[in-house]
């Protein structure tokens, strides 16, 4: 599942970790540590996210190339990049 790594909180109190390694970032219920969503993502090492946007509900992921071997990046081009993900249904809130 990958290390978890950068995180951020929603509006409603939950958990946003980026999972390095892992190709995702999972919602998590910091109460009872339950997972209620993850976003699975096109490379491996997310390493942040953070909500933004003009409503903040569109969260970024940003991700690292470092360390990657030749295969590695050519079966994960997109490494390196910054995600958005919309129509998650959540906000973040502004720091």
């Amino acid at each position: 599942e990958g290390l978890p790594d950068g995180m951020t909180i929603d509006a409603e109190g939950n958990l946003w970790v980026a999972c390095y390694n892992g190709g995702r970032v999972i919602r998590i219920d910091p109460t009872t540590g339950k997972r209620l969503h993850t976003v699975s993502l096109p490379v491996m090492k997310t390493t942040s996210c953070c909500f933004g946007g003009p409503d903040y509900s569109d969260l970024y992921v940003t991700s690292a190339s470092l360390g990657l071997s030749k295969s590695e990046r050519n079966q994960q081009p997109l490494s390196g990049n910054t995600f958005r993900v919309t129509g998650l249904g959540v906000k973040g809130l502004p720091s």
